[in-house]
Formats: C-alpha cells, structure tokens, sequence
C-alpha cells in the first residue's frame, strides 16, 4: 500500500453542483483578490456553454444554459506535474492531501504543464513569465480557513471538504457524482450530476459546447492594455496582509450584502462577505468584491472642476472648493433672482444614495423652494412604488429572505425579473429552498435569462405583454372558483368589481394567447398552479416596471397574489425589488423656501422641454448627481436640452457622458469613503456602512457638498455643520417615525454584521419576520388595521379611486393596453399633451404636479406599429440589466468587470442573425425611430426569434471599452401618464451588420 493509499480519505476536494451554478463569477473575483492576480491571470474561470436540448413535449430544440467552473482537479495522476521538464520540478503534489502546487519561484514560464493540462485548468502569467494555478487556497487552509471561491458563491455551488465526505453527502442528498475522467488521471473536483432530465452529464460535452465570442476575445482584452491593474493586485501577499478589519455592507444593488473590509494600515486590500451574517453567511456577488477597485482606481475624480470649453469638449482647469462653492452659489443666486426658485432642478440616484436623496437633498430643496427634485424612481419603480402605496399604503412586501417565510414556498414564478444576476445571493438562497424542499420555478420573459435556465419551465413572452397575461390568470382562476374566497372577502377593498370587470372584458387565455404569443394551455396550467400551491411568491422587477403601462400592470400582478391568498402570509407574496426606506429629513415649515408653481411632472425626461423651450416655465439650472446623458431617454433631445442650461453641476464619482457638458464638476466620495445605508432592500434590511477610509484626493461625501453649498445660501441654521456626519444625522434627523426609530446607530452597531430589519418603533423592540398577518395590526395603525391602508385592507377600487384614476384619463379597473410599438397591434397609450403644456394636476400625488393625462388608443390600420413595420422596423427591442458582474456605469471603470463583459452586446437568435447576415462576435447595428447605435452581436437560441436584446450601462465617456447607450433608442414621449415610469423595454427596430 502506498503513502497516498494510505491517506485517500484525507484527500481534499471541491464538489461543485451544476444545478446551484448561476455564472455570476463571483468566485474568479475572490480568488483574484485573494491570490493578488492581474488581468489576463486565473487559477479558475466560469465558462458559460450555451446550446440547444431536446425537450420531451417540444417538436423543436428548446435552449440550454450552463456554466462550467474550471479549476485545477488535483488528479491522482496529474499530467501537469509529469509534462514539467524543471529539475528540481517546478509542480508538486502533496502526499495527504493531493492538492497540486506550483511553485512560481522554480517555475521557468516555459507552458509545458498549460498545455498538457487536459481541462485547461492551468493559468499563465504573461508578464511574470511563470504558470498559474489553484492550490485550494493554501494560505487560507493554513489558517483554518477553506477557499476563498467556496466562502463567497451566491449559489451555494462550490463547497469544500475531505473527498469521501463530499461523495458521501451528495449522495445522502439524492444526488450523484458525474464521470469526467476520460484521460484517466483520477481528478478530484467532484461535480455534481444535473438535477434536470437530459443526457447524462458529461464535462467532455459540456466543454465542447460554446460560450459568447465576446467573452473571450483577445481584441476587446487588448483595448485595456497590458496591464490595467492597480494595487492591491499584483502585489506581495505579504502587502495585502490586512492589519484592520471593518464590518458594512455593499451599497450597488438591492440585495444589500453584507462585506467586511480589510485593510492594511490606511490601504483598502480586499472585501469579503460578512461570515458573521446569519442570513447571507459571507456569500457576495462579484460586483461587492471588485468595489474595491472603484476605491483604488487612478480614474477618479479628485478635484473640483470648472468648464474652459464648449459644452461636450470635455475641457475643464481645476479649482478649488471654496472657488467651485462660491461661484456655484452666486450662480444660483442670480437664477432665482430672473426666473425663480422652480427654475432649479435637481436630479440624483443611484450612486448618490438614500441618505443623501433623502436627506441633505431633500433639505436643501425644501430651504430652496425648489419642487423639481427627482431620483431615478422615473427610470426603475416609480409604478410599483405607486402600486404599493395605492393598494397597501407602504411601499414593499412584508415578507423576508428566510427560510421559515420566502423559503416554505411551494411555487416561485419569476415575471420581467431575471434575479439570479441582478440579486444574485437573493437567487442562491430561493434556487437553494426550492431544490430543497420540491418547489416549482417558472420564468417568464424574452429570453432564456440565467433566472429562466434554473427554471423548471420558460414562457417565451412577447416583450410589453405582462399586462395580458396576468389579467388571463386572474380570469382563469375567476371563472374556475380557484380563488381564496375568504381573503378577497375579509381584505381585499374592490375584489367583487375586479371579477365582474375581468370576466366582462372576457380577459382569458384564449384572448391574451395571441397578445402574449403564448399556448393558451399554458397560461391555464400557469394559473391553476398558482392557485392551488400552498404559497406562491411571484417576483417582478424592471421587466414589468419600466413601461407605459406600468402602474396597472404592477395592480394586477399584486391582485393575482391577493385573490390566491399569497399577501399577509409566509410563503406567499408579491415582491418588487426594494421595500423601500420610511427615512425623510424635513426643514421646518417658517424655514422653507416658498414654491409658487407645480412641479415638471414626475420624471426628469419631462425637464428637457422646460429648459429648452420654458415651457410650462423655465428651468435654467440642474444639479445633477447621476449621469442624465446615459440614462434619460431619448438622448439626442438630452444633449439638446443640457446644452441649453444656463447652470450644470455634476457631482460624480468618474467622469462620464455628462461631466464633459457641465459647467462645475464636483468629486464625490462613496460608501465606505463616506459613511452611509445601502440600497433599498427587498427584505426590510437595513444595511449601516461607517466611513473607514478618506476619499482620494480633495473629493467629499455628498453631505458635505450639500452642507457646504446651503451654507453660502444661508442654509446652516437648518444644514448643520454636525450633520456632516453621517452616522450624527442618520440619528438626529431622518429616522423620528414608528417604522424606524429603532433603527439607531447604537443598535446597527449592536450586531456584528451591521444590519436590522425594520419596522422596529424603539431600540428594543423585536424584528418581524413576516408583516401582515392574519390577526396582527400593521404598524401606526389603528386597532384590527391589518394592512397599514386606510381602510386596513388592500384597496384595489372605490368609487373615490375611480374618480382620482379619471382625472388622468385612465379607469381604477384593469383596461389592458400595452406598447405603441409592436409586431401585432393592440390598444396602446397616448399622452394628451406634451412636456411642455400646462397639463392637469396630478390626482394621485400628494405635491401639487403637472401631468399629462392619457387616454388608451385603440388598434387600427392607422396604428404607428403598422407605420414602423412598413418602414422596416421588423423586430422587437428589448432592454435591461447585464450579466451579475456589471451594474449600471459603476463598473465599467473596474478592470476586472470588463475582462469579464467587455462589450455592449446584442442578444440575437440564429435564425435571424443568419437571414441577417450577422456572425457572432461581429458589430451590428440597432435603429429604432428615435437613434441608432452600435453593439456585438451575441447568437444565441436563448431569446424569442422576434427579438433581440441590448443591455445597460455603456457610454461613450467610459475608458475601456466606451459605447454609445441604448437610450439613444428610446423615446421620452412613451410613458406612463399615471405614475411617469418611461417605457424603456419595449421598442421596434431594424437590425444589419455594422
């Protein structure tokens, strides 16, 4: 028997499970940031293979999505370790454990052992001149730690342990270990058999399946340079070495992860998860991970700016802040003095954050007289915000990521949301419960979305259909009695005349199968499922929201939840990402500034109207702290509109598309530079970020900017010098409410993982799981109030929301329309008026604003879909959200986001790429009757043959790898007249090799 016999059971393994794999590559970041690996260098790569299946009950091929962790399989017999021609060699393997080493010392960079790895598991470092390749983290292990990929995965995919143990749980689980071992070298990695019914598995034919040319191209690799990396990368461990750690969170998306920070001295060197959080246990996503490079990155902006150019020369001396400040403030002055306070507007979002938008902003508009104050709300929720409020009085669902609540589901129907990239530990957590526990997962959209490839069956939909949809399941489930009779009579206000209109309108599968482009069987069977499950979560996202139709397509999918009795209960729910943060900092009412007209609308597209032409009165100045040159609609009159201000203010973390039109650029500081609460988020959670490191150069916290500038406008009184302390105002000033003010900062700082789950009323009180149920009173509300509405049920029609939904043209029942551009015509909306008209005053909101009502048109031969289709415009436009590693502009400036997803894409299937003339890879372009750009093109069977799709988040002003924004596609006139949410999914275009 041999040393190695001897020890086979003390042999170290990764078991990776296919069926929990989402692609989101968190695991290359962690190991880059673990190992200090520059671009270009792996010891592991995910792999997305795509591909076509045969399916039992499809007379076609149906498409498949998989992703394949390669890393070094730690054989028996490595071929790596025999082809080194070093003497002493520079491989080695480890008699107890098995685990293979290079040592990249002795290692003379000459590939023999790349090249013989037969799973392509071997990295080469092209600058160091030596191989790369993983050791199961060794360092780590050496401090009783397990691998840096293993303690991240969102998805639970990767798990780490003794070989024979990992063999043995899988198959107490009911699952069995895949043979790949056709070189016969004994690999360790044990990867889990697909839960799916198909071939057997087999990684040989997994590997020769093919992935997105754009993934992997040496061109778009070679626009980054040689070497893009800053420190800590490419740096000694020992110069890595943390001396410090600081528990916060990650404030990018809605999933809200909780990080720890580690840093050496004032350096930050790497963000891990938080292993002390009960509920995400240190799993993050890739974009947490590579923050760190926003926080290192030599493309900041570090000093205050001031424009010497033309608008859009980018042309810009630097100033200083007091020079930028007092100039600013005189500006602002003189504006006010010739056309009033409302002729300010004020625009921030995402990067900004809610303490800021909702806190100094806030402020200084209300001490300005200013009610042109917008978020990006317009652009994301701004209907299912209105939904919820309308129908719930709060915004958000009272239910929460745990297991005895979203985890006991026995159905999860994901609608326009693709979860498993844009909230990718929220993903691995419901994907985890349903495989579980049995549970039954349908995806609804456009294309086969990593959301939809986890999914036990996809309904293709047309895109901007939703609407029908869910009206045919509430029909169906109407006229088969399917309904919780006793919920809709106890607490839904209005269920009686919502039956009787639907069922009029004979809303069924029938009807809505040719709108949706689905079986009519299937829209039946998906309906009956709902109904009977014992608890149904249906997720939507911006694939229901960002359209024309928005409010009342969010009403019927919360009324789809209502009717089956999945609202006030554990397991069953309506969930819209974001439940919203109950936080307003308020100037007292002698103090504010006095505003005489309504406000521009509810979204910012209608403010380029206003600064064009002053009309319905002017606005001449905008201080903006997102990027209106990349996100608002329409952007050739964009441009228009911002080179026409009198006064532009950018406050930013890079610069980017808006920066080179303004007059004043302003660096900012962000998260933990700052001091802060992350996103909005989907579970109540509220996520405490101290400030653990300066900002670069002379950039500041918003706060700060905000505080400064009310000062010279004699705003300190109320903008205190003391409230440029986050933590100090989060306190003082923004949580004095029933939902909240528990919610103190000795209390976040109480848990190490830095979070608390509101409503709680005082520093004492417990964490509600699960709001809203049955016998429970919601929270500030009278007595046997169970929703926290004013009639304490859930308001879905009255006589009196009629009158308020007239106002606007529109009826408090569910009228289907959808989209003016389509392949089919049907009913669709119609502004009455434009941007720069009086308009009416909005009947639904709480401040006086202009709106423009609507009115639904009917389909006829005059339809303008019919026009477009003449003129060419033969296929359906789809946007939304990248793969997990990118978000919004933010990453674009990480070089280890665009190694990943370098390009902007075009999702196309086959059939039309080759009737088009279109290869994969190759640059096409996209036109529509509002602009055109460029993308490449990605062929893939993963999307309807109808439609392609085209992501967000690229820009012409990025470094790397600099696009024009899809919003140059889209139209500002295409909105929701109820809500203002613009329609940004949904558009008609013309497609053709560039």
């Amino acid at each position: 028997m041999t040393a190695e016999d001897s020890n086979a059971g003390e042999r170290l393994s990764l078991m990776i499970d296919i069926a929990r794999c989402t692609g989101c590559k968190s695991c290359e970041v962690a190991c880059k940031q673990e190992h200090g690996l520059g671009s270009g260098v792996y010891r592991n790569r995910v792999l997305w293979l795509t591909g076509e299946a045969e399916a039992e009950a499809a007379p076609t091929p149906v498409p498949t999505l998989d992703f394949l962790n390669v890393t070094c399989q730690h054989c028996e017999r490595p071929a790596c370790l025999r082809a080194c021609p070093v003497s002493p060699k520079a491989l080695s393997k480890d008699p107890v454990t098995g685990v293979v080493t290079v040592n990249e010392d002795r290692c003379t960079g000459c590939g023999e052992c790349v090249v013989a790895c037969p799973y392509g598991a071997i990295g080469y470092d092209p600058i160091d001149h030596h191989a790369v390749k993983c050791d199961l983290c060794a360092d780590r292990r050496a401090e009783g730690l397990g691998p840096a990929c293993a303690s991240v995965c969102p998805g639970k995919a990767i798990q780490f342990g003794k070989h024979d143990v990992l063999v043995s749980q899988a198959a107490d689980s009911g699952r069995s270990a895949g043979e790949h071992d056709p070189f016969l070298m004994g690999p360790g990695t044990v990867y889990l058999e697909p839960l799916k019914e198909g071939p057997a598995f087999s990684l040989a034919a997994l590997a020769r399946r093919n992935g997105p040319a754009l993934m992997d191209d040496p061109d778009a690799r070679a626009q980054m340079g040689t070497d893009p990396t800053e420190f800590p990368y490419r740096h000694a461990r020992a110069d890595r070495k943390p001396n410090r750690v600081e528990a916060g969170g990650c404030a990018l998306c809605f999933n809200c992860c909780t990080t720890k920070f580690h840093f050496r001295d004032d350096k930050l060197v790497r963000i891990t998860g938080n292993e002390e959080d009960p509920l995400l246990e240190g799993r993050v996503c890739p974009k947490s991970q590579l923050s760190v490079q926003l926080h290192t990155s030599d493309k900041r902006l570090t000093e205050p700016m001031k424009r010497v150019g033309k608008r859009g020369e980018n042309k810009f001396e630097p100033i200083s802040w007091d020079q930028a400040l007092d100039e600013i403030a005189e500006k602002l002055k003189a504006l006010r003095d010739k056309y009033g306070s409302e002729a300010l507007a004020l625009f921030s979002g995402t990067r900004t954050g809610i303490m800021v938008n909702r806190g100094y902003l806030r402020l200084f508009a209300q001490m300005w007289g200013t009610p042109n104050i917008e978020s990006t709300e317009a652009f994301c929720s701004a209907g299912k915000n209105m939904a919820y409020t309308l129908i719930q009085g709060v915004g958000g669902s009272g239910n929460s990521y745990t297991e005895g609540d979203m985890g006991s589901a026995e159905m999860y129907v994901f609608i326009g949301d693709n979860q498993a990239e844009t909230r990718p530990v929220y993903f691995g957590m419901i994907n985890d419960w349903r495989l579980r526990n049995g549970a039954r997962m349908v995806a609804v959209d456009p294309r086969f979305t990593v959301t939809a490839s986890k999914a036990d069956e996809w309904l293709a939909i047309r895109p901007g259909a939703d609407m029908a949809l869910g009206l045919a399941l509430i029909h169906h489930i109407f006229a088969n009695d399917l309904h919780d009779a006793a919920f809709c009579e106890s607490d839904i206000m209005g269920w009686s005349e919502w039956r009787d209109f639907v069922l009029e309108k004979n809303y069924d599968a029938d009807w809505a199968a040719p709108i949706t482009d689905l079986p009519a069987d299937a829209i039946r069977r998906l309906a009956t499922d709902i109904a009977k499950a014992d608890g149904c979560v249906i997720f939507g996202s911006r694939g229901l929201n960002q359209h024309s139709n928005s409010l009342q397509t969010n009403r019927v999918f919360m009324f789809l939840a209502a009717m089956t009795g999945n609202w006030g209960r554990a397991g069953g729910a309506y969930f819209n990402v974001g439940a919203g943060v109950p936080i307003e900092a308020n100037a007292p009412m002698e103090r504010r500034g006095k505003i005489e007209r309504p406000k521009i609308q509810s979204t910012p597209v209608a403010w380029a109207d206003a600064i064009r032409t002053s009309k319905p009165y002017p606005l001449k100045g905008l201080i903006t702290s997102n990027n209106p040159l990349a996100m608002w609609p329409d952007q050739t009159k964009a441009r228009e509109a911002l080179e026409s201000l009198d006064l532009l203010v950018h406050v930013e973390l890079f610069p980017n598309e808006t920066t080179a039109y303004a007059d004043y650029v302003l660096p900012a500081a962000t998260g933990i530079e700052k001091g802060e609460i992350g996103r909005s988020n989907d579970d109540r959670r509220i996520v405490w970020i101290d400030q653990m490191m300066d900002p670069p150069g002379n950039a500041k916290p918003d706060g700060w900017i905000w505080t400064e500038l009310g000062k010279r406008l004699g705003f300190d009184d109320v903008m205190k010098e003391e409230y440029k302390d986050s933590a100090f105002f989060w306190d003082d000033a923004l949580i004095d409410n029933d939902h909240m003010r528990g919610v103190t900062q000795k209390r976040l700082h109480s848990v190490p993982y830095r979070w608390v789950r509101f409503p709680v009323a005082d520093e004492t009180a417990p964490e509600i799981e699960t709001l809203y149920l049955k016998g429970t009173t919601a929270i500030g509300k009278p007595e046997g109030h169970r929703f926290p509405s004013k009639s304490g049920k859930l308001e879905f029609w009255s006589p009196d929301m009629e009158t308020k939904f007239n106002g606007l043209g529109l009826s408090a029942f569910p009228e289907f329309y959808g989209e003016r551009e389509q392949l089919i015509d049907g009913p669709y909306m119609e502004l009455l008026e434009d941007d720069g008209a009086d308009g009416v005053i909005s009947t639904l909101r709480a401040e006086p604003t202009i709106n423009s009502p609507g009115r639904i048109v009917q389909p006829s031969e005059h339809a303008p879909g019919q026009a477009l289709r003449d003129a060419g415009y033969d296929t359906e436009l789809v946007t939304g959200r990248p793969p997990a590693p990118q978000f919004h502009a933010w990453t674009h400036y990480a070089w280890q986001a665009q190694e990943m997803w370098p390009d902007l894409y075009m999702q196309i299937h086959p059939d039309k790429a080759v009737a088009l003339g279109i290869e994969d890879g190759k640059r096409v372009k996209v036109e529509t009757s509002h602009g055109e750009i460029e993308a490449r093109a990605w062929v893939t069977t993963g999307i309807r043959k109808t439609s392609v799709f085209i992501p967000i988040g690229w820009g012409e002003q990025q470094p790397y790898h600099p696009w024009r924004p899809v919003n140059y596609l889209t139209d500002k006139a295409q909105r929701d007249p109820l809500s203002g949410q613009t329609n940004l999914k949904t558009y008609l275009c013309r497609v053709s090799p560039a």
